[in-house]
């Protein structure tokens, strides 16, 4: 897996805007960390941990090959959140203790911390305001999944937490485009994002964040999430679901004050996307109650607290 190496089969592959290839994207990215590499670095370790085919006894061998994540998963293990009477001192009993998917989430959010310490000081980007906002929108899309498709719990939550991985390579790219992007956003905050970037000649965040996942080999249904997270309804059949959720996740993380500056706020909700995903406002309104106790508990895997 290198930056050179392009995706087949995708006809925007060739030209993604008129100022920036594919090639462009992936040399960013590259140049990040994203991509390439040493096997065990911190990127490859997240995008093993967010692909949904990981097993349970690979995620036990990746951790314990990983001390530095043991330490975190354990810390948020024994954290009030989860109320475990007994001390949980190894990976494999917190994966009997918490389950598969809680020992995942918390993993992969101590290790988009580590894989963005580099990213957001080249491309001069706040990490920790960054992380919060990722990990708010990863719990807020899991427990909108929760509520309607709960098999699909995990991907919901890779999908929040890898949502914004495009903005430090748009940031490479282009940082004077950047700098007026997010000025723009200071007075405008609820400026259409896509119109926005046209204006500032900008590539999509959201399709930087496609090519990301496209070269970490997940799912077709994350890669479509990515790329219309901002407006789901245009997705593919097979995807609009999931872009719907993260969609929605972003407006439970503007209500409760947990934006990102990159990323616009939305004016209001959106009935026909919430209607596409099958929640009220009754169930939005259930979410908030618990994303922020469980995002907060999420950050002590980030050592945020």
């Amino acid at each position: 897996m290198n930056a050179q190496t392009l995706t087949q089969a995708d006809p925007a592959a060739e030209a993604v805007t008129a100022s920036h290839s594919t090639a462009d994207i992936l040399q960013a990215a590259s140049s990040l960390g994203f991509l390439g590499g040493d096997e065990l670095s911190a990127p490859q370790v997240l995008a093993a941990l967010c692909n949904p085919k990981i097993t349970v006894d690979e995620l036990s061998e990746l951790l314990n090959n990983e001390p530095g994540l043991v330490v975190r998963v354990l810390r948020v293990a024994n954290s009030s959140f989860y109320g475990v009477s007994r001390s949980v001192a190894t990976i494999d009993r917190a994966l009997m203790i918490l389950g598969f998917d809680s020992v995942r989430s918390i993993a992969a959010a101590a290790c988009l911390d580590r894989s963005l310490i580099r990213a957001t000081s080249v491309a001069q980007i706040d990490r920790q305001a960054m992380v919060r906002h990722s990990l708010t929108t990863a719990t807020a899309a899991e427990g909108l999944a929760r509520l309607t498709h709960r098999e699909s719990c995990g991907d919901a939550f890779v999908a929040g937490l890898l949502h914004n991985l495009g903005v430090p390579v748009q940031a490479i790219l282009d940082p004077l485009a950047m700098r007026e992007l997010t000025a723009t956003l200071r007075t405008q905050p609820t400026m259409d994002i896509r119109e926005l970037e046209s204006q500032c000649n900008i590539i999509s965040h959201e399709d930087c964040a496609a090519r990301i996942f496209e070269q970490w080999q997940l799912p077709d249904t994350l890669v479509q999430a990515a790329r219309h997270h901002h407006e789901p309804l245009q997705s593919a059949d097979s995807a609009d679901w999931l872009a719907g959720v993260l969609h929605t996740a972003l407006r439970v993380c503007s209500e409760i004050g947990h934006g990102f500056e990159s990323e616009p706020a939305q004016a209001e909700r959106n009935r026909l996307v919430m209607d596409l995903i099958g929640v009220n406002d009754e169930m939005l309104e259930s979410v908030k109650e618990t994303v922020i106790k469980r995002s907060a508990s999420l950050r002590l895997a980030t050592g945020d607290q």
